[in-house]
């Protein structure tokens, strides 16, 4: 993640300057002196030196803005991303329509891991200046980095990689016959994933398979008889066999429940599929005549019951619940329900903070997670779109392109254009190269890839990121030996990195370190580190083998059997399917 700065120190100086003609007469020009020679050091990047005059200025005038900003923003760069937050929460409240004191307040939120505070302020410092360019690029940044560090997450166990295919699957067009087989693989990975199923039967009945979307409706609602939308599908079904009473009493009660949620579905209902006159009534009947009209303003008042939270989120009365206090810190479950009701209401600013306070500590907590990177990816190309209109040519711009293109599109060849001329502005930004890094490896251009990481290293002997890439590149050609300090460094810095952990192990069982295989092996599988296929199995068995721990290795060559034969069943299904699918257009 990027620090937060504006493309010049101009509005810092301006800011100076109004400053400077607004101290107070009681502090005359000691303050002002004060904080001219401050300014100066600051300017210079000499934040230490800055510090010990700007807490004298403060003392003199503890409610100027600029004096407080200064004192955050120096504090925050001296590493000091806690204690800078009071000085920050002061300039904001000082000057509450200024998006610079929120921007480098969610820079010391992030710095502290407290990303549901850190979200709600750069998404405020984004709202209160529309037209800056500095803060849209700095929620798009954050937003990026969360998104790809959920991924990361996901990808670590079974459960989390079928969130990860449900995100691939809504990330494609409803008729496109990929979302199918991606909802199902990831109702196979976890049945129990919320709202998988109904994703499949709008999927099917989308694909013009009533008798399949029927079979994941009665799934949907065995999982949850309140899913509204498998009762939206289950009315779909019943008006394409004529059962207008039934579909108009399913449509009703998605309304009575979410009008939001119903009024949502009128973009995806057959037009052709119309009730016949005086069929429906209620919000059913409005349901069908913003259909007709082909209107976005639909919503009708939910309807109020007497209900607690609990309930209210089983029923999905998600604009209901939304409305019910902000639960205190510690209710996380409070918060993840929350979140997850403003994300079922396209509302993902407000979801976003109360996500993150929701998911904080819970490693497995994947459908707050599917959401949150739904929401984060959202945010980021609004924001990113918006940012774009300003045709600023800056290379935090041309940055904020590339982390678009590389990590929320998957087109590193085209990231690979963007992060190059944001180095042609910039030509020794440590930050950029990494990323270009990365995006070259993931063109399949290795060689530029390695100078790339390795010039990133030379500037900034600390980034994982570039050590990251070179240890894969030298994976890829098979040159183990090369791999394995970077593998051992990463691994050290974040022994949270299951991913990690799980290439060292590979690269350790080629180099001979059987036990260190075994180590990091053994507790990534257990945990439920994806293995569709049993390769990771079987390379444990082989390690265990090795070591004379036969009856070890037989239950993991047993563990990889059962799991390839597992898989090319479902590849033979899957091939059977689409045969299927083909043979009836």
């Amino acid at each position: 993640m990027r620090f937060f700065r504006p493309n010049s120190t101009q509005w810092l100086l301006a800011a100076f300057l109004a400053a400077s003609a607004c101290f107070a007469a009681a502090a005359g020009d000691d303050l002002k002196s004060l904080v001219q020679r401050a300014f100066d050091l600051h300017q210079k990047g000499q934040f230490s030196e800055a510090l010990p005059l700007l807490r004298h200025a403060y003392r003199l005038d503890p409610d100027d803005y600029f004096v407080n900003l200064l004192l955050g923003i120096d504090t925050l760069r001296t590493g000091g991303p806690k204690a800078s937050v009071p000085f920050l929460q002061r300039a904001s409240r000082l000057r509450p329509k200024e998006e610079f004191p929120l921007a480098y307040l969610g820079e010391a939120y992030a710095r502290q891991e407290l990303f549901g505070d850190a979200a709600e302020a750069y998404l405020k410092a984004a709202g209160v200046a529309a037209d800056s360019a500095d803060s849209a690029i700095a929620l798009v940044d954050f937003s990026v980095s969360r998104f790809a560090t959920m991924s990361t997450t996901l990808r670590s166990t079974k459960k989390g990689l079928a969130a990860e295919y449900r995100l691939r699957a809504l990330a494609l067009a409803e008729n496109d016959t990929a979302r199918l087989s991606l909802l199902q693989h990831a109702a196979d990975l976890d049945p129990e994933l919320p709202g998988v199923w109904s994703d499949l039967a709008r999927a099917a009945f989308t694909a013009g398979d009533q008798g399949a979307a029927k079979a994941h409706v009665q799934r949907a609602l065995q999982a949850n008889p309140y899913d509204l939308q498998a009762w939206i599908v289950d009315a779909q079904l019943s008006a394409e066999s004529g059962d207008w009473k039934q579909a108009a009493a399913r449509l009703n009660a998605v309304g009575a429940h979410s009008p939001h949620t119903l009024a949502g579905n009128t973009a995806l209902w057959p037009k052709q599929l119309q009730p016949p006159p005086d069929a429906v009534s209620g919000p059913a009947a409005k349901f069908f005549s913003c259909l007709r009209e082909a209107t976005t303003t639909c919503d009708a008042a939910a309807r109020n019951v007497a209900k607690p939270g609990p309930l209210l989120f089983r029923e999905q009365r998600w604009e209901q619940l939304t409305t019910l206090p902000p639960p205190t810190a510690a209710q996380s479950e409070v918060w993840l329900q929350r979140g997850i009701a403003f994300a079922h209401l396209d509302d993902c600013r407000h979801a976003i903070p109360a996500l993150e306070r929701g998911v904080a500590g819970k490693t497995a907590e994947n459908y707050g997670m599917f959401l949150l990177s739904w929401c984060y990816s959202r945010e980021a190309g609004r924001t990113a779109s918006q940012v774009q209109r300003a045709a600023t040519d800056d290379a935090p711009f041309h940055v904020m392109r590339g982390d678009i293109l590389l990590r929320l599109q998957a087109k590193p060849e085209e990231a690979v254009g963007e992060y190059q001329q944001a180095l042609a502005r910039e030509p020794n930004d440590p930050a950029t190269l990494d990323r270009l890094a990365e995006a070259q490896f993931g063109a399949g251009n290795n060689d530029a890839a390695r100078t790339s990481a390795q010039a990133a290293l030379r500037l900034d002997p600390q980034r994982p990121g570039a050590k990251r890439t070179l240890a894969k590149i030298a994976m890829q050609d098979r040159d183990y030996t090369a791999a394995l300090p970077y593998l051992r460094e990463l691994a050290a810095h974040n022994p949270q990195d299951v991913a990690g952990r799980v290439e060292l192990a590979k690269a350790c069982a080629q180099t001979g370190a059987l036990e260190d295989a075994r180590q990091n092996l053994t507790p990534a599988l257990d945990h439920g580190y994806p293995d569709e296929k049993g390769s990771l199995h079987y390379l444990l068995g082989t390690v265990l083998k090795k070591m004379g721990r036969a009856a070890e290795a037989d239950r993991a060559f047993a563990a990889a059997t059962e799991l390839s034969q597992a898989f090319q069943q479902k590849s033979y299904h899957d091939q059977e399917h689409e045969s299927d699918a083909d043979a009836h257009p």
